[in-house]
């Protein structure tokens, strides 16, 4: 998860320096960032999204792989 978030923050670094260099009026230029800007945001927050939901799946396999182990415990009465 750091190796992406770490590739998601260069890239947005280098798109806002291209950004910069580029030869665009002002407005133009703003304009372009605030809509790579939401872009980045929304992939963003997809991203967070399916990574709480991976988290969501991952603990109720563990609630439940626990759960089994607690009754498989106790119907042995060990």
């Amino acid at each position: 998860m750091k190796y992406v978030l770490s590739f998601l923050l260069g890239a947005l670094a280098g798109s806002l320096v291209a950004l910069l260099f580029a030869p665009s009026s002002g407005e133009e230029l703003r304009a372009n960032i605030k809509i790579r800007a939401d872009e980045e945001y929304s992939r963003l927050q997809d991203g967070l999204q399916k990574g709480m939901q991976d988290l969501r799946t991952r603990m109720d396999k563990l609630n439940s792989d626990v759960q089994a182990i607690a009754n498989k415990t106790e119907e042995t009465g060990t």
